[in-house]
């Protein structure tokens, strides 16, 4: 019996261990796990954890990498467009991760919100 009680405390201690060296998309993950594979019926919580996470974690929403092609050139930007609108207002109410605009092979507009950047792993197609 106590050898049970000593391999349970372990395995709490590794588990909090885990959870500690865990970045903080995993984190959030992990407090509000989705229970359905459906992400219709997934909280906002829950979609916020489960979208950042979603490249990650196939047995959530399966998913594949679609290699860049040969040739692959940047969008070139130009001045922003002036919209009629509050547009981070809009981002907030909305929930939006992103929001670019392209008009006529240009990059009008480029937003990110929900703590996402236009660095890394987001934009990145290599």
């Amino acid at each position: 019996m106590k050898w049970l009680a000593t391999a349970f405390a372990i395995l709490i201690l590794a588990l909090g261990i885990a959870y500690l060296k865990a970045d903080e998309d995993t984190r959030r993950l992990i407090a509000s796990l989705p229970t359905d594979t459906d992400v219709l019926f997934w909280s906002v919580p829950q979609r916020d954890a489960g979208f950042r996470m979603m490249d990650r974690l196939p047995f959530l929403v399966p998913s594949r990498r679609i290699a860049a092609g040969e040739s692959v050139l940047p969008l070139p930007t130009v001045a922003p467009i002036d919209l009629p609108i509050d547009v981070d207002a809009y981002m907030r109410e909305q929930r939006t991760a992103a929001l670019v605009v392209v008009h006529d092979g240009r990059i009008r507009l480029e937003r990110y919100g929900l703590d996402f950047h236009g660095e890394g792993r987001w934009t990145s197609f290599s």
